[in-house]
């Protein structure tokens, strides 16, 4: 069967020969009707002549741009309906690797197989165009709404007094997070910052409003307005419309890599996977807690002989007994549930790039949302 693209082709060919022809009549026909002028009038059928000719080369001139562009867009379009098709097997092909990973063992890290399919080659999938896939553990970043632990976050697991130590201990560490290089916020900032948060996932708007923070009334009076969001967090650039946030402390400079990266609005539990956050994360955990220190816990962890320790958060005790006893770190777990797929299919100079959000369980893996750019 002959694809679409070269039936549009063979179609144009056609019309184009067509309209050649035609012209070429129209050409021979003003030729002799310029003839019989000359005998009348040679200098006004001469002008004329050449009015006519230099018209008919610039609609044929215009023509053949047309119908180039045309061929273009129409190769394009088949380009991108290829991508698009490439990008979303891609999400599917993550989607299968982490229920195989979840249904192989009871925790997560960055040595299980979903960590390591950005740097399988799956050229061999297709025809032409390649693919790669990324998988980033949503469960290893700071989950934002755990600022606020609402009356629904608290379980017959987890007591009211349970989780306001779980949320004092997530405000710690963003609190830490912020103060430490290289973002290196100032104290006063730091805390407006913390304060306004809680203010914009709070649904107690105009109750009662943090020391430092905003609510509505604050960005009501700006310009243009709107209103506190008063719930959870569903983008994080959502978190460019809080008090105190800023495009450089969010997604950085060229001196510093922004906050973004280790943020997430998946989750409310306040735990973080120790398995595979960030070092620059893993320092925020506990006061105590160096970079030199994060540094030790990453090296452990990225050891294939280490690996069956990493089954439970015990591990991190062993390599720094001084966080251990009452010093232990707090809001640490080693299962994910959450995770950010990112598959982009390339052919030539065009790609297609889909970045979906998903989570898992034992039994399956569910599509949450996703973007195409």
């Amino acid at each position: 069967m002959m694809p679409a693209a070269n039936k549009f082709v063979s179609r144009s060919a056609r019309f184009f020969i067509s309209y050649l022809q035609r012209l070429n009549a129209m050409v021979t026909k003003d030729m002799l009707i310029a003839r019989r002028l000359l005998t009348n009038n040679h200098g006004m059928a001469l002008l004329i002549a050449l009015t006519v000719i230099s018209l008919i080369i610039a609609l044929t001139i215009q023509f053949n741009k047309n119908m180039r562009q045309n061929l273009r867009a129409s190769g394009t379009q088949s380009n991108n309906c290829r991508l698009e098709v490439m990008a979303r097997s891609g999400v599917n092909l993550g989607m299968a690797v982490l229920l195989q990973d979840a249904q192989d063992q009871e925790y997560t890290s960055l040595l299980d197989g979903w960590a390591l399919l950005v740097d399988e080659d799956l050229s061999p999938l297709f025809d032409v165009g390649s693919l790669t896939v990324e998988i980033s553990d949503n469960s290893g970043k700071f989950p934002i709404n755990s600022l606020v632990q609402t009356k629904n976050m608290q379980t017959a697991e987890l007591s009211p007094e349970k989780a306001l130590a779980r949320q004092q201990d997530a405000r710690n560490i963003l609190w830490r997070l912020l103060r430490q290089h290289p973002f290196n916020v100032e104290d006063q900032v730091a805390r407006t910052i913390i304060d306004s948060l809680i203010d914009w996932i709070d649904a107690e708007d105009g109750d009662w409003e943090e020391e430092f923070g905003a609510e509505s009334s604050f960005y009501l009076a700006l310009n243009p307005s709107y209103s506190a969001k008063n719930g959870p967090v569903e983008f994080i650039e959502e978190l460019l419309l809080v008090q105190g946030v800023t495009a450089e402390l969010l997604y950085g400079t060229k001196e510093h890599q922004g906050l973004a990266p280790l943020l997430t609005t998946q989750g409310n539990d306040g735990l973080i996977n120790v398995n595979t956050a960030d070092p620059l994360l893993l320092q925020a955990l506990h006061d105590d807690l160096t970079a030199e220190m994060a540094g030790d816990l990453e090296a452990f962890r990225a050891e294939i002989v280490n690996r069956e320790q990493l089954a439970s958060t015990a591990w991190v005790a062993t390599i720094l007994p001084s966080l251990s006893g009452q010093n232990t770190l707090k809001n640490i777990k080693v299962k994910s549930n959450d995770f950010t797929i990112t598959a982009q299919a390339r052919l030539d100079s065009t790609y297609k790039k889909i970045i979906a959000t998903v989570q898992r369980n034992n039994q399956k893996t569910t599509l949450l949302h996703w973007k195409i750019e």
